[in-house]
């Protein structure tokens, strides 16, 4: 058996190498064949390389051009034709430089821009500019992006060239046309990072049938949504704060509307997301576990045409179109909600029932986005970004009570609670093209996200209509961070097998943790006392960043990139430096297969402090400090990407996640806890997380499908709470995503998903102690629980299916009317929300699980005008 073995091993090792070597032969012995057979010499100066192997196919059967065009595509040898003579020199290198639109002028991220002879290709970035730098003489490019289609052109390369090529949007063409994507996993360098285009986010996750970004990121293999219907992204067992979010460059810290039903992305001026979950290029940093860079529209340069859209909730209006035909343009979104409308009948009709205890309330937020772009010139353009989003809570709450006391006979009880939350940013982009291979971005940014909450409690004590007693108090709580600063990016490509980033990012931040305001006032018929308290938190923090990296093709099969992300962060007296390598290997099989590892070290300068995990508006940001280290992660990542027949895309990734310096902040349950002394109120442990993920997809002319399975673990150790590791509150052992969506006409389609998960963590007591019996004490104290190991009882696990259905209809005057229908939890599994504890009899307890979201039926109309 041993020498079976041997054999088998020495065969598969000796084959391939003696077939090659029998039929690999030198460009010189080839030329030696072509002279022969057509009676041709060849003059050439002796500095040309002809020992390089010739890897074509056989030239026997094949005319003198074809021969020739044969023998040199790959080279950098030209040749020319003149009688029974071929000359041949050594060819010139020029660079393709230009940008990837759509026929309205919009740029194309992440476009595959390929040269057909030479196989050598590139992308484009995130403003559409790609540059190619290829042989001298005649080439056919072809320019493919997913939902697009392709464009071929031919080029006689002689000179640099620039090019802009429009590609036209069609989504029934096959997916066989984007074989070649280069921006698939198959082909890019770093592991865990999904894209998606406006298209994907249409036709992904939609919620009360408005889609939504963090609900289509939930979906994805390595992540954990935390509470059913929020806003909560748990990537590969890190914090919902570890995210760093970017929408055109700059930083958002509040990311949801309604609690976390919805984020305040508005999916109509979208378009594109790049998503990292490991191996993050070094142009990221100041967060953990993932980055979300969005990416707007920049608005037609040709026509006017917009969006409207009305659904169960909210509603949203679009408009896009040329200030100055292919050259300005601008692009506005807004959306509102109008929960009102529902609560406020609801409200009246309880009020009128109840005169003695009558409740107001309202809620609503808005998003607007709005986007202007000018061209000066084709190598110079400028964008201005804005986005401003708000939350409004309030509720009054008027009571009548009478009979109260023996020194009145009614009581006014009224209370006042208004909750506001938000972002305001704006950037701005200058692009300019320096040269045909670099490319540069500057980017001025700012950002501001403030919370507050206002409290007033009225109290009065009347007798025979006459004021007998007094009390009124009223508390005011504000939080801001504000930043603004610049990034500066240059994208430099020195040839086809090399793209260099590198810049600097700066931000100066301005944290307001909390602003108390406390005014109390009372009187009776006796005296009157009046209180009045303040208090006022102020931080500023420096961050400056420099990072560079380089993504390079060492061959055909090994692709590296290798990156340095520096950060300088300053705050009061205390300044902290970070060096963070960042490294990413891919090996490819073949033309179907490849194999990737990532190695990845992140800090992150600010932490969020939460008196729950429901991550509520009111949480507030502090900067690290002198007693307070930044947090720390080590990750390392490894993957399997394979292309397999009938259009079925593979790939199984694994992880391994440590994490330091991570905090636990005791809030006491309070809305809005006290910033005082918080330094005190944290303590500090660490985690670490390791899983596998698996992920299937298919996607043919009508059908698409998709598989994930994540088998992780997520752990803590914080020595204050538990001396050993413990699990994390949302380790979810075994996490299922199932999709389909199916074309069925022209103007219907159906999709469905179903979300399964282990049950989240809770913490329940593991034994009762009794109280001792004391001699000559009669009765004893009653005795206590002991919680020994934090979340060591698991919650049922968490399953739903969500079906959907669109309707299409093109107008006479071309609008496209959508109406949509959509069932979220379909078959109304009440999935656990939360959970308590409760005492029984006989030193025994029990727990209580509360589900709150049903079958929830909902629609949406949109027009496209």
């Amino acid at each position: 058996m041993s020498k079976l073995i041997f054999f088998i091993l020495f065969a598969c090792a000796y084959l391939p190498l003696s077939a090659q070597t029998k039929t690999a032969s030198t460009l010189r012995e080839q030329m030696e064949l072509v002279q022969r057979l057509h009676h041709v010499n060849f003059v050439y100066d002796s500095s040309l390389d002809l020992d390089i192997i010739y890897q074509g196919r056989s030239l026997l059967s094949l005319d003198l051009e074809t021969s020739l065009q044969q023998l040199f595509v790959t080279t950098d040898i030209k040749w020319e034709v003149r009688n029974k003579y071929v000359l041949l020199k050594k060819r010139g290198k020029f660079t393709i430089s230009g940008y990837i639109l759509q026929k309205n002028g919009e740029p194309l991220i992440n476009a595959t821009i390929r040269d057909v002879e030479s196989k050598a290709g590139t992308l484009s970035n995130e403003y559409g500019f790609f540059s190619l730098t290829l042989l001298e003489g005649k080439h056919t490019l072809r320019v493919t992006y997913v939902g697009f289609g392709e464009k071929v052109k031919t080029i006689d390369l002689n000179k640099n060239t620039m090019l802009k090529v429009y590609l036209v949007e069609d989504y029934s063409l096959d997916e066989v046309l984007v074989v070649g994507d280069l921006n698939s996993p198959i082909n890019t360098t770093q592991t865990g990072k999904a894209s998606f285009n406006a298209h994907d986010l249409r036709t992904g996750y939609a919620l009360f049938s408005s889609p939504d970004v963090v609900k289509t990121l939930q979906s994805l293999p390595g992540v954990a949504s935390g509470t059913e219907m929020l806003s909560g992204l748990y990537v590969h067992g890190g914090n919902n704060d570890e995210n760093l979010f970017l929408l055109d460059g700059t930083p958002l810290y509040q990311i949801s509307h309604l609690g976390g039903v919805f984020s305040v992305f508005n999916t109509d001026i979208i378009k594109n997301i790049d998503f990292y979950k490991s191996g993050f290029p070094a142009r990221y940093g100041g967060r953990l576990s993932s980055v979300v860079d969005v990416r707007t529209n920049d608005g037609d340069m040709r026509e006017y045409h917009g969006i409207f859209s009305m659904g169960l909730l909210d509603g949203r209006i679009q408009y896009e179109g040329p200030i100055i035909k292919n050259r300005t343009s601008f692009n506005i979104a807004m959306r509102r909600s109008w929960l009102e409308a529902f609560s406020a009948p609801v409200l009246y009709f309880r009020n009128k029932s109840n005169k003695d205890d009558k409740l107001t309330g309202k809620y609503a937020f808005h998003d607007i986005n709005a986007k202007l772009t000018h061209y000066f010139s084709d190598i110079s353009k400028v964008s201005i970004s804005f986005y401003t989003g708000n939350d409004m809570l309030k509720i009054n709450n008027d009571q009548t009570f009478h009979d109260y006391a023996e020194d009145s006979d009614e009581e006014l009880y009224a209370t006042k609670f208004n909750l506001q939350w938000g972002n305001a940013t704006t950037a701005v982009h200058w692009n300019y093209r320096l040269s045909p291979k670099l490319f540069a971005n500057v980017t001025g940014v700012y950002s501001r996200s403030r919370s507050s909450f206002n409290y007033e409690k009225e109290d009065q004590f009347l007798n025979e209509g006459e004021v007998t007693r007094f009390a009124y108090v009223k508390r005011y709580n504000r939080s801001v961070i504000a930043d603004a600063g610049y990034r500066m990016e240059f994208d430099y490509r020195p040839g086809t097998s090399q793209h260099i980033r590198m810049g600097s990012n700066y931000l100066f931040h301005v944290f307001h943790p909390q602003s108390r305001i406390l005014n109390e006032y009372s009187r009776n018929e006796v005296q009157a006392d009046t209180i009045r308290h303040s208090s006022y938190h102020f931080y500023r923090g420096h961050e400056f960043t420099l990072f560079a990296e380089d993504d390079i093709a060492l061959s055909r099969k090994w692709r590296f990139n290798i990156g340095m992300h520096y950060t300088l962060f300053k705050v009061s007296d205390k300044t902290y430096h970070s060096i963070e390598p960042r490294v990413a290997i891919r090996y490819r099989l073949n033309e179907h297969t490849a194999i990737k590892v990532a190695y990845t070290e992140m800090n992150q300068f600010m932490h969020l402090l939460s008196s729950s995990y429901l991550n509520f508006p009111t949480d507030y940001w502090v900067p690290s400090t002198g007693n307070i280290r930044p947090m720390r992660s080590w990750q390392y990542a490894a993957g399997l990407y394979m292309r397999l027949p009938c259009h079925i895309n593979l790939s199984v990734e694994g992880f391994y996640k440590t994490m330091h310096h991570l905090l636990e902040y005791d809030g006491r349950n309070q809305l809005a806890p006290t910033v005082e002394n918080w330094e005190s109120d944290v303590i500090r442990g660490k985690g670490k997380a390791y899983g596998v993920e698996l992920a299937l997809s298919r996607q043919v002319l009508r059908t698409s499908a998709g598989f994930s399975y994540t088998l992780s673990w997520s752990k803590r150790k914080f020595n204050d709470i538990y001396q050993g590791w413990y699990p994390n509150k949302f380790d979810n052992r075994h996490n299922i995503n199932i999709a389909v969506r199916h074309q069925f006409t022209p103007r219907i389609e159906g999709y469905a998903a179903w979300n399964y998960h282990s049950g989240n963590k809770i913490t329940v007591p593991s034994q009762y102690i009794d109280s001792p019996s004391l001699p000559g004490i009669t009765g004893k104290e009653p005795g206590q629980w002991v919680y020994e190991e934090p979340n060591n009882a698991t919650l049922p696990a968490y399953h739903r299916l969500d079906l959907g259905v669109n309707f299409r209809k093109v107008t006479k005057r071309g609008f496209e009317r959508i109406w949509n229908i959509s069932i979220y939890n379909a078959y109304c599994r009440m999935n656990v929300l939360y959970a308590e504890v409760e005492d029984l009899p006989a030193s025994k307890f029990t727990s209580k699980a509360t589900g709150v979201f049903p079958i929830i039926p909902s629609f949406i109309y949109t027009l496209k005008f």
